[in-house]
C-alpha cells in the first residue's frame, strides 16, 4: 500500500506560486527580449536570395516575421499561466485534504525539530541534511519581501519523513513510495542499472536517468521505526511510466508534461561531420539545375494517382483502421523523434513505394488522428511531415495532404463534420490550400462537408476567398471602446456572431484570455477567434480597427466552438 502523509499545502502554496510564476515570467521576458532584437539584427543580412532553395528576400523576411510573431504570441500566452495557478492549486489541495489521515504528528515534531534536525544533519543522516544552508522567505514589517536567515527553511524534508513514518506505523504499511523530483543524495544514493522501458518510450526519450534508489539509511530507519519492508522513490518521469502502464487514457495529460522528447546533444565530432555533409549537399544542389529547382526528395510511385474521383474514394477508405503496413511505417517515423537524424532520412522511396494514394491518405489521417488523441511523440512527426510536403513529389504530397485535412475536418469512422475542425497545424494546412498538389484534396474534403448535415464556419477552398471579421463596441459606456461584438462572414456561413455577453467558461472568457486591466489589441482577439473556430487568418480582410485597443467587460466571451455550426436545412449559423 502507498501511505499518504498528512498534508499542509496551504503552508507552501504561496512560496510555490511566487517561485513558479517568477521563474516563468523571467524566462518569458528573456525570450520576448530576444524576439524584439532578433529581426532588427538579422534584417540587414536578408536583402538578397539565400539558402539552398535561393528564396527571395521578401519571402525570407515574411517567414522570419511570422515565426517571431508566433514566438512572441507564445510567450504572451504562457505568461497567462499564473492566472490559473490558484485554481489548479486549489484542486490539488482539495484532493490532498480529502485523502489526508485524520490525525497528524507534525505538530509534535515541530516542538523538537531543531534539536533533532541539528543532530541528524551534523552526522549527515538523511533526509534533508543537504538543505542545512537553505534560505527561506520572510517579510519585513513594512510588508516588503526580504530573505530570511540562512537555514530557516531546512527542516521541511525531515518533518515530512517523520510524519510518513508515524503514519506508516499506524496503518501497518509494508511499503513506502515517496514521489519526489529531489535528486540530492540526502534522499537517494545511486540508481538502478536495470531500466525496463518499452521501445516506444525509448524512441521518444533516449536520455533516461537511472531509477532513483533510496538512501540505505532511510530504508533502515523505515524498517526499524515503522516495520516497513520496502521503500521506493519515484520522480515525475518514472511515475508517468508507472501510471501510463495502469491507465494510459486517464494520465495522458500528465504523461505529456512529465516526459518530453529529448534531442540528442551534438558533440564536436558530429558537428564537424554535419557541416561537411551540409557543404556537400550545398555543392550538389548548386550543380543540379532542373532537379534542384523542383527540390523534390523522391519520385512518385506509379501506384499513386491524383484525381478528384480517386481522392473521393481514398477519403472513404481512410475511415477504417490503419493496416499493419501503415502502422509499421508510422512506428519508424515515430522512432526517429528525439534523434539527431533528419526526418527526411526516414521518408524513403522504398518505404513510400509500397503505398498507393489511398494508402498514403490513410497513413496521414492516422498520423493526424494520433496527434489529436495526444499520443506522445506524434506531434513532432506531424510537424516534420508538414515541413517536407512541398519537397515531396506532387502526387505523394497530394495524398498526404488529403489525409491530414480529412483528419482535421471529419470524424473518423463516419466522415461526419468535426465541429469545430481541430488541428495543431490548421494555419499551415490553410496556407497550402492553393498549392497545386492540394487542389484535389481540398475538393474531396469540401465536397464531403457539403453533403453533411452540419458544416463548420469555413469550408476548405483553394480559391482562398476573403473572410470579413468585424469588431463592434458598446455605445455610451464609461469604459472607452468596450467590446460587445465580433462577427465573421464566410462564403459557407454568411455572417455569424462569435461572442456572447455572459460566458461561464473561464477558458472562453475574454477577461481571462487577455489582460483586462488594459486595452486589448483587436488583432489579438481576431487571432484567438481564428484559432478557436478554425478560420484561416491569412484570408481575413484587415481592418484599421484591428489595431485599436478595446476594453473588456468581465463576463463577455467567445461562444463555445462546438456550438457554431451551419445546418444544411437552414444554412444559417447557430
Amino acid at each position: 500500500p502507498l501511505t499518504m502523509p498528512a498534508a499542509h499545502p496551504l503552508l507552501h502554496s504561496g512560496n510555490c506560486s511566487r517561485t513558479l510564476t517568477t521563474d516563468l515570467k523571467k524566462e518569458a521576458d528573456k525570450i520576448s527580449s530576444l524576439v524584439r532584437r532578433a529581426y532588427t539584427y538579422f534584417r540587414p543580412f536578408i536583402d538578397e536570395p539565400l539558402g539552398r532553395g535561393q528564396e527571395d528576400p521578401l519571402t525570407i523576411r515574411a517567414n522570419a516575421r511570422g515565426t517571431l510573431e508566433a514566438l512572441d504570441r507564445l510567450t504572451s500566452t504562457v505568461k497567462q499561466w499564473d492566472k490559473l495557478y490558484k485554481k489548479h492549486a486549489s484542486e490539488v489541495i482539495s484532493f490532498i485534504n480529502e485523502v489526508t489521515p485524520e490525525e497528524t504528528s507534525v505538530y509534535d515534531h515541530l516542538e523538537i525539530i531543531t534539536e533533532t534536525g541539528d543532530g541528524r544533519f551534523i552526522a549527515s543522516i538523511p533526509p534533508g541534511y543537504k538543505d542545512r544552508w537553505k534560505k527561506g522567505r520572510g517579510r519585513q514589517s513594512e510588508g516588503l519581501e526580504d530573505e530570511a536567515p540562512t537555514g530557516s527553511n531546512q527542516y521541511g524534508d525531515l518533518i515530512f519523513w517523520k510524519e510518513v513514518l508515524v503514519h506508516a506505523k499506524n496503518v501497518q504499511a509494508k511499503a513506502l513510495v515517496v514521489v519526489t523530483n529531489d535528486r540530492k543524495n540526502d534522499w537517494h544514493l545511486g540508481g538502478s542499472d536495470v531500466i525496463d522501458i518499452d521501445s516506444e518510450l525509448l524512441a521518444l526519450r533516449q536520455d533516461w536517468k537511472p531509477v532513483p534508489r533510496p538512501h540505505p539509511m532511510l530504508v533502515t530507519e523505515a524498517k526499524v521505526v515503522a516495520k516497513v519492508d520496502q521503500v521506493e522513490l519515484l520522480d515525475s518521469v518514472y511515475l508517468a511510466v508507472v501510471l501510463r502502464a495502469m491507465d494510459e487514457d486517464e494520465v495522458r495529460a500528465f504523461f505529456n508534461v512529465a516526459i518530453m522528447p529529448d534531442i540528442e546533444p551534438e558533440n564536436e565530432s558530429d558537428r564537424r561531420a554535419r557541416l561537411r555533409e551540409e557543404r556537400t549537399d550545398t555543392d550538389t544542389a548548386e550543380a543540379s539545375t532542373a532537379a534542384d529547382e523542383q527540390i523534390s526528395l523522391l519520385s512518385d510511385s506509379p501506384l499513386v494517382k491524383n484525381s478528384r474521383n480517386g481522392f473521393l474514394r481514398a477519403l472513404l477508405a481512410s475511415k477504417d483502421a490503419i493496416d499493419e503496413k501503415g502502422d509499421t511505417l508510422l512506428g519508424k517515423w515515430h522512432a526517429n523523434v528525439g534523434t539527431k537524424h533528419p526526418f527526411s532520412e526516414t521518408v524513403t522511396q522504398e518505404g513510400l513505394d509500397e503505398f498507393d494514394h489511398k494508402g498514403l491518405a490513410h497513413l496521414a489521417r492516422e498520423l493526424h488522428d494520433r496527434v489529436l488523441q495526444g499520443v506522445p511523440g506524434y506531434e513532432e512527426v506531424l510537424l516534420d511531415l508538414m515541413s517536407l510536403l512541398d519537397r515531396l513529389p506532387p502526387n505523394t504530397a497530394a495524398a498526404l495532404y488529403l489525409g491530414l485535412l480529412s483528419s482535421m475536418y471529419l470524424v473518423r469512422g463516419s466522415n461526419a463534420s468535426q465541429l469545430p475542425p481541430s488541428s495543431p497545424v490548421n494555419q499551415l494546412l490553410f496556407e497550402q490550400q492553393s498549392a497545386a498538389y492540394a487542389l484535389n484534396g481540398v475538393y474531396a474534403v469540401a465536397k464531403r462537408l457539403s453533403y453533411n448535415e452540419e458544416e463548420p464556419l469555413y469550408r476548405p477552398d483553394s480559391a482562398c476567398p476573403e473572410i470579413v471579421m468585424t469588431l463592434d463596441i458598446e455605445p455610451n459606456t464609461p469604459m472607452p471602446n468596450q467590446l460587445r461584438s465580433l462577427t465573421v462572414w464566410t462564403p459557407t456561413a454568411g455572417e455569424v456572431e462569435l461572442l456572447i455577453p455572459a460566458q461561464k467558461n473561464e477558458l472562453l472568457r475574454l477577461s481571462a484570455l487577455f489582460d483586462s486591466t488594459r486595452p486589448t489589441d483587436g488583432e489579438a482577439v481576431i487571432r484567438k477567434a481564428c484559432d478557436l473556430f478554425a478560420i484561416p487568418i491569412a484570408q481575413v480582410k484587415h481592418e484599421n480597427l484591428f489595431k485599436q485597443g478595446y476594453s473588456l467587460k468581465k463576463e463577455i466571451g467567445f461562444k463555445r466552438p462546438e456550438d457554431i455550426k451551419i445546418r444544411k436545412e437552414t444554412s444559417d449559423g447557430e
